[in-house]
């Protein structure tokens, strides 16, 4: 068995209360958890009792994905993410941009809001998604280039390069530090009409759907690019499985590609020179 390290995402088990993701995801073999902002407010648990509960299954929180207009300014909720990164450690903000902005009005709120998470030891990943107002990799690239923070980078989520119709051969001219992190996931053979609805209930398992991602990770691979992953299914499929179920059945499909591509992911800390 890979001892990568690899995280379960909060989109893979996104119906499961907080211990029994944890205790799923840990039990299948992931070391690393993604939460929602949303999950951590609903939890019902002390910021002490969620640190016991990760301890005990071995895991360390990842990702925080939180949906909102940052460019508009300080959200109310900034403080609860930044407050979980302080009591518990995450290493990295996901941040998507769906609010219609111009992209050149994009740099300035992003580059302060690399600065504000930079304070509390957390990267930012700029998430690119085919139905969004930032629609692919190019365009989240010029933001974070423009913005210059060292805790910047750009989440590839396989999902949305795939329908994004992007290729390995624009990531040649980017520094290997420009990819945060990776969401592995898989598209069915043929895009539906509305992306956004296909996207939230239908991808497929990495490894067992029609797009090349053993050849993407090789890709990254040769280009150096080598940062932790985690599986990322949003899938009425696997939300109708038992938590335990659905989270082996991530994990291997993840490993699987993983190991089949020879794709190398490292761990990290919370310090921002060794997460990145």
């Amino acid at each position: 068995m890979s001892t990568t390290f690899l995280t379960c995402s909060a989109n893979t088990l996104r119906f499961a209360d907080l211990p029994t993701r944890a205790s799923a995801a840990a039990a299948a073999g992931f070391t690393g958890l993604g939460l929602r902002v949303s999950d951590y407010l609903n939890a019902d648990m002390a910021d002490a009792a969620i640190r016991d509960l990760l301890d005990e299954h071995g895991l360390r929180l990842f990702e925080l994905e939180h949906t909102w207009d940052w460019a508009a300014g300080k959200d109310p909720v900034e403080a609860t993410m930044f407050r979980l990164a302080d009591r518990i450690g995450v290493r990295q903000l996901n941040a998507p941009m769906f609010a219609a902005h111009p992209l050149p009005d994009l740099v300035r709120p992003f580059a302060a809001l690399c600065d504000r998470a930079a304070e509390h030891g957390l990267l930012v990943g700029f998430e690119f998604l085919p139905y969004s107002h930032v629609r692919t990799f190019g365009q989240a690239w010029e933001v974070v280039a423009a913005a210059d923070r060292p805790n910047a980078g750009v989440i590839l989520d396989f999902w949305h390069w795939f329908r994004s119709g992007a290729e390995p051969g624009e990531l040649a001219d980017v520094p290997p530090s420009a990819i945060t992190s990776l969401q592995l996931c898989d598209v069915l053979p043929e895009s539906e009409p509305d992306l956004a609805d296909e996207a939230r209930h239908r991808r497929l398992l990495p490894g067992q759907g029609a797009s090349d991602t053993l050849g993407l990770l090789r890709a990254l691979r040769e280009l150096g690019i080598t940062v932790p992953a985690s599986v990322e299914v949003f899938s009425d499929d696997l939300d109708a499985r038992p938590a335990g179920v659905a989270a082996r059945s991530a994990f291997d499909a993840g490993v699987a590609a993983l190991d089949r591509a020879g794709y190398p992911t490292p761990t990290w800390t919370t310090n921002l020179e060794g997460a990145r």
